[in-house]
């Protein structure tokens, strides 16, 4: 299983989850099977047109599951429709909510869970910044 998780500091597995899933620069993609890792950058920030694609990741990563502490909306529904599980980080460090995974003690986002920034659905907005 392969899974991104954002971060905004690369500190490999020790790295802390960025508290938002769409302003993280960077994600931590790990091999469960394989116990290893590699760094991707957030096609938001590095393509033209990408804006509110958060998470947009290349096919190769073969990326099956997403651990965060904050997803919006759009990005959850990208996501799901992708056949990309969105997990809820229960803890701060990488290495943590992977021994977590492994156990089955993660859930899953629901559409409930959902973090909306600035902006809401009452307030006519996205959920997020733009």
């Amino acid at each position: 299983m392969n899974i991104a998780i954002p971060i905004d500091i690369n500190n490999g597995l020790e790295s802390e989850i960025s508290e938002n899933f769409g302003k993280s620069r960077e994600f931590l993609v790990v091999n469960l099977e394989a116990k290893t890792f590699e760094i991707t950058k957030n096609q938001k920030f590095t393509e033209k047109g990408v804006k509110c694609k958060a998470g947009k990741f290349d096919p190769a990563l073969n990326i099956d599951a997403v651990i965060t502490k904050c997803i919006g909306n759009g990005s959850l529904r990208d996501m799901n429709s992708s056949g990309i599980k969105v997990y809820q980080a229960l803890k701060d460090r990488v290495v943590d909510n992977l021994k977590l995974i492994e156990k089955g003690d993660l859930k899953l986002f629901h559409m409930f869970d959902i973090c909306q920034g600035q902006k809401n659905k009452k307030e006519h907005g996205c959920g997020h910044d733009h």
